[in-house]
Formats: C-alpha cells, sequence, structure tokens
C-alpha cells in the first residue's frame, strides 16, 4: 500500500519514542503519501501534552532532568507534576525525557524546549510530513484550549473532559449514522472466530458492548467515543481519505483484529 493513514500511538512513537523505534517507523513510513485526522490530534494532545506539563513542571522543580525522570517514577509526586503520575504517564514522560536529553541541551535549554513542546511545538511536529488538510468527520473537542502556566512558572494541566452528561457540539453523532453498517458489524462481530490474543479479546468485547450501546441509543460521547470506539473511530476514518489507504499502528494487537472485521487494511 503506497498511503498509510497514521493511528495516535505511531504519531507519538515517530517523534517521542526511543532512537531505534524512530528509524524504524521511519523506514515503514519512507517514500508513503501520509495521512492522518483531527480526531488523532485530539487524541495525542489528550495523551501526550499533560505528560509533557508534569515533566515540564518537574523540571522547574528538581532543576536537572535525570533526577526530574527519576522522581517521575515516584506516584506520591503528582502534586509537584500536577497531576497524576500513572504507569502511562511515566511511560510517556521517560520517553519525552530521554528525547530531550538525546539533544545535549542545557538546564536552561531543556526548559526552553519543552516550553515551544507546550505551547505549540508538538503541534508542529505532528503535522510533519502529513497530508493537509486532516481527515475531520468527528468535530472532535478532547483537550481542547490552550496551555495555561501559572504564577510559579508551572504549567496547569490541560483539562481533558468527554462525558454523557454534558452534550458537546461535535459531530460524532453524525459520524456513526454515516457509519451505521460499520457499528452494526462491530454491535453483532463473532469475537471468537477473529485472530487475536486473550488480552485483545478482551478490547474486542469492549468494543462490541460500546457498539451496542450507540445501537440502543444510550449515547455515543464520553468513555464510549474516547476509549471504547476510539480504535474503530480511526479504521473507519481512514476510509475517508482520497485514496485507498492502510491504517498504520504500533498498537497492531489491537488494529490488526479491527481492520480484520470492518475489511480494512492494517500495517505493519
Amino acid at each position: 500500500m503506497d498511503a498509510l493513514f497514521l493511528d495516535t500511538s505511531t504519531q507519538i512513537a515517530r517523534q517521542w519514542h526511543a532512537a531505534s523505534e524512530r528509524n524504524e517507523l521511519r523506514q515503514q513510513l519512507q517514500d508513503k503519501t501520509l495521512y492522518c485526522s483531527h480526531y488523532v490530534k485530539c487524541q495525542y494532545k489528550a495523551t501526550l501534552l499533560n505528560s509533557m506539563i508534569y515533566l515540564y513542571n518537574l523540571l522547574l522543580h528538581y532543576k536537572d532532568m535525570s533526577m526530574a525522570l527519576l522522581e517521575a517514577g515516584v506516584y506520591e509526586n503528582r502534586n509537584i507534576a500536577g497531576g497524576s503520575l500513572t504507569v502511562g504517564v511515566q511511560n510517556r514522560i521517560n520517553a519525552i525525557g530521554n528525547w530531550v536529553r538525546y539533544l545535549r541541551l542545557t538546564y536552561e535549554e531543556q526548559v526552553w524546549f519543552l516550553e515551544d513542546c507546550i505551547e505549540d511545538g508538538w503541534e508542529t511536529l505532528f503535522h510533519g510530513n502529513i497530508e493537509e488538510p486532516l481527515i475531520d468527520r468527528t468535530a472532535c473537542l478532547l483537550g481542547n484550549g490552550a496551555p495555561i502556566r501559572g504564577d510559579s512558572g508551572a504549567y496547569e494541566p490541560i483539562k481533558i473532559t468527554c462525558t454523557k452528561r454534558e452534550s458537546h457540539p461535535c459531530m460524532i453523532a453524525g459520524f456513526w449514522e454515516d457509519h451505521a453498517v460499520d457499528l452494526e458489524i462491530l454491535a453483532s462481530m463473532n469475537i471468537e472466530k477473529i485472530k487475536a490474543e486473550p488480552r485483545d479479546i478482551e478490547e474486542l468485547d469492549r468494543v462490541k458492548k460500546a457498539a451496542q450501546d450507540i445501537r440502543s441509543e444510550k449515547g455515543c460521547q464520553g468513555n464510549v467515543c474516547t476509549k471504547g470506539l476510539s480504535d474503530a473511530i480511526i479504521c473507519l476514518e481512514s476510509t475517508h481519505c482520497p485514496e485507498p489507504v492502510a491504517v498504520h499502528s504500533i498498537n497492531k494487537k489491537h488494529f490488526r483484529p479491527l481492520c480484520e472485521v470492518l475489511g480494512l487494511e492494517s500495517e505493519p
């Protein structure tokens, strides 16, 4: 396939993971036409930006990147960081911090670099080599808003909310109306016949239940959209590209069975 649709995990990994992973991804993506979406961009922002903010706040406090990364592994330092230091967040902080250390910057330069990434540099990196305009069939509002810095110099975490209780003026309901046939396929899929690992069977069970919830009009916002069906949404967005594409994800254990169910191609 000469064109690829990049999911959130690939977008993060191609910029922020270890050099060996970035190089492998570069080889996989080279000479390909690359597409992405506004929905993926919102997921990317919601996943990445607060981890970057927590690292920045820890760096500002300890004034040393090695110490900041060490202390990021201590859950009780969440008050210094500004938010919850879960295992997933700690992994992203380590990836970002090691990426910055690789640049061999002074402490002051590290602070300036992270400031630039938090303010708008992350967005520039996201769009690198991606065909414009982004695919946008959801008008997602996840993580909407700009970073805010307090009097101490530390950043406040980006507010990331999307619930069934609050109505959001996005287009996700219309998206699922357009993909009613695909929604039915997801809601009625025979998981036992799908080639997947036990952990991914659980993920497919969640996808199936979320699809059934939408079909039964329980709502399509909140966790149903941001977690339950996020991978399925990304798969289906790829069908709106101006040419045939394969969905590229480093999270292939989730995306490969989903693409199989939906009749789409996935790489690697």
